[in-house]
């Protein structure tokens, strides 16, 4: 800008002076002076045109090289990309015998890809959270939610008796349907011990259904309703320490102290009382004629003693397991109706053998228990508390495929003092003894420890069958003053599980007793049944 305007300043000064020569004739001297200022001008004028020159091409120069830069820069940016375009497809292409995974794990990840997943996981995080908010009930401590349901058909030749024309009108049946029961629990962990194990866990369930009348004098008399009907029942409900660690090592002994109302400790059938664990469906006679299949209220110590372990089989034998509680007497639900407890206590020996041998989970148990209450026909003035005692002995062997078990169970009741009883039990006791034998064959995998933690995948469990014969017979009074008394049941059944929770029950029964009409209703001496039922687990 300054050389532009230096030349006009030079052209407008010769100008000028071109003016002044035109009005005035200049002397000789003056012509030679102004010749010599315009020689000088003219080469002022010249440099000051190559100045020009110099810096135009300067400037064009610096314009020309940033250009190239820019041009540069860009070749290189395009030549990064391609390189890195020709490595991700050498990467993403797998070479001869290569497998994707490989492919996939020796693959860098974009931004883009990293910027897809940080979204992805926003989404999940924002649909588990609203899962949680509004879908899923939440509790204070942890809780697992079980339960279980049964429904049966059954029938009987000749025809149950007409139920009682007070409590359910009706015609004498021969078959019909039922809703066994239906089960709801809720159990969890209240404390856990971190460091030594002894935790504190909890257990409430609930069952409802048709109350049949249990306490007949044979079984497989169905159809008997009893007169408190359909009912919803507090089962469990209890508190349990564990005061051995659970520490995961199957070579630790296991110790509980359970205080609630359970279940009482006493043989096996009596134990089986839920329908989800009970191999039969109806329940041994003495079972409930002794008042064992119920749950009371109290206190249980249980555990076991030097287990034997085998890793390989997944299989934990203790070679003694015991239990021992002090419970109020009076049945579930109840408060205790005297100011002394009940005792129970049971011992399980197993015999200690390796896994291979055929004597295998041989066990022997023995179980009793002590009582006190008022016995039928005490009235409020004489309110004289009775004794009442329950011996157990129990064998069980299961080798699968095969299972033998055997059971004997004794009562023995004090009367009260009156004339009638005096005159068939003159030492005031009554005395029933009961027992059974059960015979079993089971094919199929899910009972095997090895495949049982075998991860499934949804309902996709090996189908297991069990077969089974079984003789149970009742003396509900052993006294030579009362004859022929007895009841005998055969059951022939099968068992099908067919899933991990769910399994179908059939039975076939045969039931003769010694009293009673010989063929007829309503109080047939012998008769026929068949009862069918489907347990499903949740």
């Amino acid at each position: 800008m300054h050389s532009f305007k230096t030349t006009a300043l030079a052209a407008a000064v010769l100008l000028a002076l071109s003016g002044a020569a035109v009005q005035a004739q200049p002397t000789s001297g003056e012509i030679k002076a102004l010749k010599g200022t315009v020689e000088e001008l003219r080469k002022q004028l010249q440099e000051l045109k190559r100045a020009q020159r110099t810096d135009a091409d300067a400037l064009e120069k610096a314009r020309l090289d940033e250009l190239r830069k820019q041009v540069d820069e860009l070749k290189a940016q395009l030549k990064t990309k391609q390189d890195a375009q020709a490595a991700a497809v050498a990467t993403t292409t797998p070479t001869e015998g290569e497998s994707q995974e490989a492919v996939d794990a020796r693959t860098a990840a974009s931004k883009a890809d990293i910027q897809g997943l940080r979204t992805d996981l926003e989404n999940y995080k924002y649909d588990q959270s609203r899962l949680q908010e509004r879908n899923i009930p939440s509790v204070t401590r942890n809780t697992k939610i079980g339960g279980s349901i049964t429904v049966g058909v059954q029938s009987q030749n000749p025809v149950a008796a007409a139920g009682n024309a007070t409590v359910t009108p009706g015609e004498p049946r021969k078959n019909g349907f039922s809703a066994v029961s239906a089960g709801l629990n809720f159990s969890g962990n209240l404390y856990r011990d971190y460091e030594e194990g002894k935790n504190l866990t909890y257990r409430i369930a609930f069952t409802t259904g048709t109350n049949l009348n249990t306490k007949n004098t044979y079984a497989t008399e169905f159809g008997k309703n009893n007169a408190d009907g359909s009912q919803f029942n507090l089962t469990d409900a209890y508190l349990r320490y564990s005061f051995q660690p659970v520490s995961g090592n199957a070579e630790d002994p296991l110790g509980t102290i359970t205080f609630g109302q359970q279940a009482i400790p006493f043989g096996q059938d009596p134990q089986a009382i839920d329908p989800e664990v009970r191999p039969v469906i109806n329940g041994a006679q003495f079972s409930s004629a002794l008042g064992l299949s119920t749950r009371q209220t109290g206190l249980v110590v249980a555990g076991d003693y030097d287990p034997y372990v085998d890793y390989t089989n997944n299989y934990r034998a203790p070679l003694v397991s015991y239990a021992l509680g002090i419970v109020n007497g009076s049945g579930p639900n109840k408060q205790d109706n005297n100011s002394l407890r009940d005792w129970v206590g049971r011992l399980v020996y197993t015999l200690p053998v390796d896994y291979s041998s055929w004597f295998r989970q041989l066990q022997i148990g023995t179980s009793y228990y002590r009582g006190y209450g008022f016995p039928a026909g005490t009235t409020l003035t004489d309110q004289s508390k009775s004794t009442f005692t329950r011996t157990g002995f129990d064998v069980n062997w299961t080798h699968l495929p095969y299972s033998i078990s055997y059971e004997w169970a004794y009562g023995k009741d004090e009367l009260v003092n009156s004339p009638a009883n005096r005159a068939t039990h003159p030492d005031g006791f009554k005395r029933g003894v009961g027992q059974y034998v059960n015979f079993g064959y089971t094919w199929g995998e899910q009972f095997l420890n090895s495949s049982k933690n075998q991860g499934k995948f949804d309902d996709f469990w090996p189908k297991s069958y069990q077969a089974f014969l079984r003789f149970d017979s009742w003396d509900p009074d052993r006294n030579v003053l009362v004859q022929n008394d007895h009841n005998y049941v055969t059951t022939l059944g099968l068992n099908v599980f067919f899933a991990e929770t769910t399994k179908f029950q059939i039975n076939y029964l045969h039931t003769r007793k010694q009293t009673g009409a010989p063929t007829s209703a309503p109080n047939p001496r012998s008769t026929n049944g068949v009862q069918a039922q489907v347990t499903a687990t949740f």
